[in-house]
């Protein structure tokens, strides 16, 4: 992807030689040639609106690239938004891409938020040609979990569950558990939300002392493909959840399910000018059958600002965190565990531009400017 401009590798997907991205990009800004600069010390824009910062912001695109590692990428799918949120099948011959457009020149914290238009896109021939489905512009997406090309959900503000059944076309509203929502906060969100592999989706959410009368405590609830309500999965007492991810195991298998967490109180809602907001993180497991009891199996260094987690095959976990306490940029590391998390290693990748985990092989990809590094856990 080196001659799309401007650079970057998007969120990619590798799969042997074969590659597929799906990239949000600012618009390629140009510059006068010094002999028309009015100030030579000054760098001018081509065009007036690639000096302003809301313009710039309303002309971001999505795009959806597929070709190889050795042979280059190729454009297929490119729409206005600065946000969007993809799922792709096993094989890679459907995609289905949600963008999402606001306009930042309306946008004024006196007024309100500005209106967000969410469009929702799917191809059936692995990314090359695309059809835009029937969804309210309105309604928000942040996440689409599938099952399988036709059967999936769409995780939205709210927060909000959609669930379709075939393909897109249609889909039905799923009540949220009421703990999760607040009223004055309408476009609010899960803490974490995680397909399993039979087909359960859970939900993390924090819900605060004031609401219930009971310990602070992260709840995750659970919803089975075939349920019309959410039923209860497990407690996180004191904690607030940052990331799920359960096994990959065949369907019919039972598995582990995994929540990492921030332990402690919310930083936002802590009135303590001398909260620096960090927080010990924590990983927590419990299994899918039968009774619930969740296990804590290690907890990080308060120095870490734990931001995900992916689940491998044969006990590999991998913690992906920043380390900011030092002097000069933000660090990303690298936490592992190849004994189901009884132990752990520490690995400081510098500043990467993005990194994606292969399940069913158990490699890690890294992105570093034009160089793609990858190793195997």
């Amino acid at each position: 992807m080196k001659n799309d401009k401007p650079y970057g590798g998007g969120d990619a997907r590798i799969n042997g030689n074969d590659v597929i991205s799906l990239k949000i990009a600012d618009p390629v800004i140009t510059f006068k040639p010094a002999e028309e600069l009015k100030d030579p010390r000054v760098a001018e824009p081509t065009e007036a609106w690639m000096n302003n910062t809301a313009e710039t912001l309303n002309r971001n695109t999505v795009a959806f690239f597929r070709g190889t590692v050795d042979g280059g990428l190729t454009r297929y799918f490119q729409q206005p938004g600065q946000d969007a949120a993809w799922w792709y099948s096993k094989d890679w011959s459907t995609q289905y891409v949600s963008t999402d457009w606001m306009d930042y020149k309306r946008a004024d914290h006196e007024t309100g938020p500005a209106p967000h238009i969410t469009k929702l896109w799917r191809s059936r021939d692995g990314g090359r040609n695309w059809t835009q489905l029937d969804w309210p512009e309105n309604r928000y997406i942040g996440q689409l979990f599938f099952l399988d090309p036709e059967r999936g959900y769409a995780i939205g503000w709210g927060p909000s569950v959609w669930r379709t059944a075939d393909g897109g076309r249609t889909w039905k509203a799923i009540p949220v558990p009421p703990g999760a929502t607040d009223r004055a906060e309408p476009r609010k969100t899960f803490d974490a939300v995680d397909l399993g592999p039979d087909g359960i989706l859970r939900v993390a959410y924090y819900v605060p002392e004031e609401i219930e009368e009971i310990q602070p405590e992260s709840l995750v609830d659970r919803l089975k493909w075939d349920s019309e309500a959410f039923e209860p999965d497990v407690k996180l007492p004191d904690q607030v959840v940052v990331s799920l991810r359960s096994e990959p195991v065949p369907p019919d298998y039972s598995y582990a399910v995994y929540a990492l967490s921030r332990l402690g109180k919310p930083a936002n809602i802590i009135e303590d000018p001398n909260d620096n907001g960090r927080r010990t993180g924590a990983l927590s497991t419990w299994g899918n059958c039968g009774t619930q009891t969740v296990e804590q199996l290690h907890t990080f260094d308060a120095r870490l600002m734990l931001e995900g987690i992916s689940v491998g095959r044969r006990g590999v976990l991998l913690v992906y965190a920043t380390d900011a306490s030092g002097e000069g940029a933000p660090r990303d590391i690298t936490l592992a565990s190849k004994d189901y998390g009884k132990s752990w290693s520490e690995t400081d990748d510098g500043i990467t531009q993005g990194v994606y985990f292969d399940a069913a092989t158990n490699t890690q990809y890294g992105l570093y400017a034009y160089t793609l590094k990858k190793r195997t856990w």
